[in-house]
């Protein structure tokens, strides 16, 4: 059995088709890519993925059917969209409170992920100080924190520099030694190639393979 398995998938809105009969199959520990142009459907697949909405078609995490309405059966680390943060908390704090929720996260493993993400420095500055870029790297943070399983990444290397690009390859290859399975969106196709063992193409909701 496949660690993720999407069967006949399709989400309508509006009499719009979002998702259009998407099958896809994935082993665990891999790290798997979508590109796409605005309003593909790369974020629409990633959410039904992760049981944040309602299909049409089955879709299965460790053989587990997922339903919004259930408890997701596997540990995931995510970032949809944009960070979600506290912006009069600092760095630090946004993730403390994230690590409540974990049992195997102490303020070592914290203030490590931090530093290795480059904010070092700021790790107790609060957010609303910070960059775009600075933002968008505790966002990774919170995704990354505490190892999970499955690690979802919408778009992460926006508003970050060829520097700060280059330090989350490694960190994601780095993870990835542990057999944790990544999800990785971007317009970054240099980034994708970097990362990916698995690419695929979304369009128009339909998703294809792409052999390298």
């Amino acid at each position: 059995m496949k660690f993720i398995e999407l069967e006949a998938v399709n989400k309508r809105l509006n009499d719009q088709l979002l998702i259009d009969n998407v099958n896809l199959k994935i082993d665990q520990g891999e790290i798997v890519t979508f590109e796409g142009i605005n309003g593909s459907g790369k974020t629409i697949i990633l959410k039904a993925i992760l049981g944040l909405i309602k299909i049409d078609g089955k879709i299965s995490i460790d053989q587990q059917i997922i339903n919004p309405k259930i408890k997701y059966p596997i540990s995931v680390g995510i970032l949809i969209e944009r960070p979600s943060l506290f912006e009069n908390m600092t760095a630090f704090q946004n993730l403390k409170l994230l690590a409540r929720l974990q049992d195997n996260v102490n303020n070592n493993d914290i203030t490590q992920l931090l530093t290795l993400l480059g904010l070092k420095e700021n790790i107790h500055q609060k957010v609303k100080k910070f960059s775009l870029g600075m933002k968008q790297k505790v966002g990774i943070a919170q995704a990354l924190l505490g190892r999970n399983q499955l690690i979802v990444l919408d778009e992460p290397t926006n508003a970050l520099d060829k520097e700060s690009i280059e330090s989350l390859v490694k960190i994601i290859k780095d993870f990835n030694t542990n057999k944790t399975t990544f999800l990785v969106t971007s317009h970054d196709a240099q980034f994708l190639q970097k990362i990916s063992t698995k690419h695929f193409r979304i369009e128009n909701g339909g998703i294809h393979e792409k052999i390298s």
